[in-house]
């Protein structure tokens, strides 16, 4: 058997009912696959290549983490969940033993087969491709679109808020993909400083990290035939993307790259996917069970509340309350599904009850997720710790307001002695570049709104502040005299939250 860190043979591994073809990176279980994410997979395949080896916690994390400094509970997150989806423990049947204090051993007789192996049609997968969702709740029209987009353009972004799905849309649509040789899907979310997604990016495409130009490395080795490169979430180190991304672009006409992010990166050539949530049904009166679950957000809050617990079917009573909650989510898959866990537990009418609270900013979703997946708090605070100290005071204060708003009412409450109207003007703008802030078209001046569970975090953020008294009284007294509209704080604001340029399109 090949050591830890070297390139897997062509073969399998079999232990109990399960086979291993590391190189395929494939898992069955009697002919069915078994899916793993990239990380648990990357630690059976350490373990069972090193079969009876204690491997130490430092071996481990190089291996499923490589070039990546992470703390000890991620690889005892990993194994966790890989030890639930193998059935170690189940009926007294051990695979991965914990060694205290040093690491973990694979302990179960594991025979290896030398035997051609096909790899997998049409798809290289560097990383392992995320999993295919069982179900998709209504982004079809999505896909179609994206996968159309990418017969057109090289350079596509699918930009939305924290836990709208981008993650997930891209992964189907690697997976829906056809026309590519090499899909490789790279997650950035655990790069903490730009400086070091040049290196990420190679190591997980299985090129030399050591590059002083990974750009170059880049071209070098996969300009020679089509290629879709993805990068998930790169709101945090966009500047260092682009230094990936445009000398590749330039260089060779054969790599596609489609990213996702909370924020545009708004460089030439960029055509951004806007992701809206998942439509719920609008306020309208009495609905059925029936006509609720037409509508994707309620289909899946309640396949989430049964994952959670709530055995039972919805009822027509129930429909009303369920299309409230899904409404006041506004439709973010994420939220959706981390409240709807809770329905087993609290009862429908109380998960209703508690939303405005920071209660539910905090319920934990799955333990296996990334941490700034596990919680609605952990998805808003993601987008929040990249604001500018001004942004997030202006997005703190315009929690004060219980619905739409108009661009003059936000200068007068979210502005102070020590910020004037174009710095509220630029932070709304920022905070509408980052997917925290809703800016509606059409007349009137209501245009802009915090929306569900991102004003509930935003008030907390004022609480926090010590600011709430005071920023409450400024709406009170700007509600009771209506200033008239800026014309000049209107048309400024506008154009800068709108993002006006002429380096990205829209779809």
């Amino acid at each position: 058997m090949s050591t830890i860190g070297n390139k897997p043979r062509a073969g399998v591994f079999s232990f109990g009912p399960y086979r291993l073809n590391a190189l395929g990176r494939t898992l069955t279980r009697e002919g069915r696959d078994v899916v793993l994410g990239s990380r648990a997979f990357d630690l059976l395949v350490a373990l069972v290549q090193r079969q009876g080896d204690m491997l130490s916690r430092r071996e481990l994390m190089q291996f499923a983490w490589s070039g990546l400094s992470v703390e000890d509970s991620n690889l005892r997150v990993q194994i966790a969940h890989l030890r639930r989806e193998i059935g170690c423990g189940d009926h007294g049947i051990r695979y991965i033993a914990s060694v205290a204090g040093r690491g973990y051993s694979f302990v179960a007789p594991v025979k290896w087969n030398e035997e051609t192996v096909p790899e997998p049609v049409g798809i290289e997968r560097s990383r392992f491709l995320p999993y295919q969702p069982k179900r998709n709740f209504g982004r079809d029209d999505d896909v179609a679109g994206l996968c159309r987009a990418l017969e057109e353009r090289r350079f596509l972004t699918v930009v939305g808020p924290g836990g709208v799905g981008k993650t997930t849309l891209a992964a189907i649509v690697a997976h829906t993909l056809r026309n590519f040789p090499m899909i490789y899907f790279v997650d950035l979310g655990a790069v903490e400083a730009g400086a070091g997604v040049g290196a990420f990016v190679t190591s997980a495409l299985d090129l030399p990290s050591d590059s002083t130009d990974p750009a170059d490395e880049i071209v070098e080795r996969l300009g020679g035939m089509p290629a879709l490169v993805i990068l998930d979430n790169c709101e945090h180190v966009i500047d260092a993307v682009g230094e990936v991304v445009l000398p590749v672009l330039k260089e060779t006409s054969t790599i596609q790259f489609l990213l996702t992010s909370r924020e545009a990166l708004r460089l030439p050539g960029e055509a951004v996917y806007l992701l809206r949530p998942l439509g719920a049904p609008p306020y309208t009166g009495p609905l059925s069970a029936k006509q609720a679950l037409e509508w994707p957000a309620v289909a899946l809050f309640m396949e989430r509340a049964a994952d959670g617990g709530r055995y039972r079917e919805l009822s027509d009573d129930e429909a009303v309350t369920v299309a409230a909650i899904c409404r006041r989510l506004d439709g973010n898959p994420l939220a959706i599904e981390l409240v709807a866990s809770r329905v087993g537990t609290y009862g429908l009418e109380r998960v209703a009850e508690l939303l405005d609270d920071q209660l539910s900013l905090c319920w934990r979703g799955n333990r296996s997720a990334v941490p700034r997946h596990r919680t609605v708090e952990a998805m808003l605070g993601w987008s929040y710790d990249l604001l500018s100290e001004t942004s997030r005071k202006v997005f703190a204060r315009l929690s004060v307001f219980p619905g739409g708003f108009s661009l003059a009412g936000a200068a007068v409450v979210a502005g102070d002695d020590d910020m004037a109207p174009r710095d509220v003007a630029h932070a709304i703008g920022d905070l509408v570049d980052k997917s925290l802030l809703s800016i509606e078209a059409g007349p009137g001046p209501e245009q802009l709104k915090l929306l569900g569970v991102t004003r509930t975090f935003a008030a907390m953020k004022l609480v926090e502040s010590g600011e709430s008294g005071k920023v409450q009284r400024r709406h009170a007294i700007f509600q009771r005299e209506r200033q008239p509209r800026n014309g000049f704080i209107e048309e400024f604001a506008l154009a800068d939250a709108r993002g006006a340029g002429g380096c990205q399109n829209h779809f």
